[in-house]
């Protein structure tokens, strides 16, 4: 990945959820199957899926993505989504493909190289 890697994890799980979006499972195949988001099978994504999915093929291809610079990717989406679970906001009957894509877009443009923001407490 070049420049930051978390953003470019945002970029990369846009690319798949906009090529093809998924609900109920992290990942399926062309007919509709459900596939661990890593298959090379696996033709639609979940939000979850899809930064799975990146997060896999980065890791084997590479080197796995630095704590740091993963959570503050999960903390620019934190910032955007109203719940715990990005299943569930996933999954929410009133989701679409384009709010998990524009959800990626702002999240890209939001991340912070600096992730100093996510503090580390001693506890």
């Amino acid at each position: 990945m070049t420049e930051s890697r978390g953003r470019q994890l945002l970029q990369d799980a846009r690319t798949l959820v906009a090529e093809s979006w998924c609900h109920g499972a992290d990942a399926r195949d062309v007919n509709g199957f459900e596939v661990d988001p890593w298959d090379d099978a696996a033709a639609s994504w979940s939000l979850l899926g899809a930064m799975v999915a990146v997060l896999e093929r980065e890791a084997l291809f590479e080197s796995e993505l630095p704590l740091a610079e993963l959570g503050a990717a999960l903390y620019a989406l934190a910032d955007l989504i109203d719940t715990d679970s990005l299943v569930d906001w996933n999954d929410d009957p009133r989701q679409t493909q384009d709010n998990v894509v524009a959800v990626l877009d702002q999240a890209a443009a939001a991340y912070r190289d600096n992730c100093a923001v996510l503090e580390v407490s001693p506890n």
